[in-house]
C-alpha cells in the first residue's frame, strides 16, 4: 500500500515577514517546503497575478522551486487584477481536479473549496483543501457547514478522501459539526496558541506521525505547517 506525507500549510500569501510581499519571502516558503520533504503540500492564502504581490503566480512558483511539479490553483475570489484562494502541490500526476463554491448566505470570505486527483503510485488519491471564514463565528459555522456538505456526498458514494485546511477554528468544533470524520491530531498549536490548521480524512486511509514544522520562527508566516504520513 503506498504511503507518503501530506502537509497543510497557510502562507500567509508571503507577506508576513516585512508586512509586504517580497520575492525572498516567497523564495523562503519554497525552502521550508523543501525541508519537510512533504510529497503533497495544501496551501492557504495564495496570490495568483495579484498587484499586491509583483503579478507572481505564487502556486506555479513554487512547484518550480520545490519537487512538486504538479499544481492546481483554488479561487476564492478575484483580488487586485488578478486571484486568491488555496492550492495544492503534488508530487504525483493530478489526473482530474475541481473547484467548488460554496452556496453561502452570510460568508464574503472562505467561500470555496477544492480538490485533486493523485496517482500514488497508480492508486488514484482524493485530496481536498480549503479555507474557511474569519469574519465571525456565524459565518465560520457556514462555510464548515457548507464543506461538510460536500464531503458527505463522497461518503455516500463510498468514496475516500483527504480534506486538508486552515479552518479557523478548534478540532472540537469541525468534530460536531462533521462528526463522522477523522481528524489527523486533536489538537496540536498551528497559529498562535490555537488549533485551527487540520486534516481530515475518511474511508480507507490511515494516518500516522502528525506533527508540526515551526514555519513561524523566521516570520515569513504566521502558520505552522502540519503534516501527517497517509497510507492508502
Amino acid at each position: 500500500m503506498p504511503t507518503f506525507t501530506l502537509a497543510s500549510f497557510n502562507i500567509c500569501s508571503a507577506h508576513f515577514r516585512e508586512g509586504h510581499y517580497t520575492e525572498d519571502n516567497l523564495a523562503r516558503l519554497a525552502a521550508q517546503i523543501n525541508q519537510s520533504t512533504a510529497d503533497v503540500v495544501c496551501l492557504q492564502e495564495v496570490d495568483r497575478g495579484a498587484a499586491r504581490s509583483d503579478r507572481v503566480d505564487m502556486p506555479a512558483y513554487l512547484a518550480e522551486h520545490t519537487e512538486l511539479k504538479h499544481h492546481y490553483f483554488i479561487k476564492i475570489r478575484d483580488f487586485q487584477g488578478g486571484e486568491y484562494g488555496t492550492a495544492i502541490l503534488s508530487r504525483y500526476p493530478i489526473t482530474e481536479a475541481k473547484t467548488i463554491n460554496y452556496p453561502v448566505q452570510i460568508a464574503t470570505q472562505g467561500t470555496s473549496c477544492g480538490y485533486a486527483v493523485l496517482d500514488v503510485e497508480g492508486t488514484p488519491v482524493t485530496v481536498f483543501n480549503t479555507h474557511l471564514s474569519v469574519e465571525n463565528e456565524e459565518s465560520n459555522t457556514e462555510t464548515l457547514c457548507c464543506l461538510g456538505d460536500i464531503l458527505a456526498t463522497l461518503r455516500r458514494e463510498g468514496k475516500s478522501f483527504l480534506c486538508c485546511g486552515d479552518f479557523n477554528t478548534s478540532p472540537k468544533k469541525v468534530a460536531r459539526f462533521i462528526p463522522w470524520v477523522s481528524l489527523a491530531h486533536n489538537g496540536l498549536t498551528t497559529y498562535a496558541d490555537r488549533s485551527i490548521d487540520h486534516i481530515l480524512y475518511f474511508g480507507q486511509i490511515t494516518v500516522a506521525n502528525t506533527r508540526t514544522l515551526n514555519t513561524q520562527k523566521d516570520k515569513v508566516t504566521d502558520h505552522n505547517m502540519v503534516l501527517t504520513e497517509v497510507t492508502v
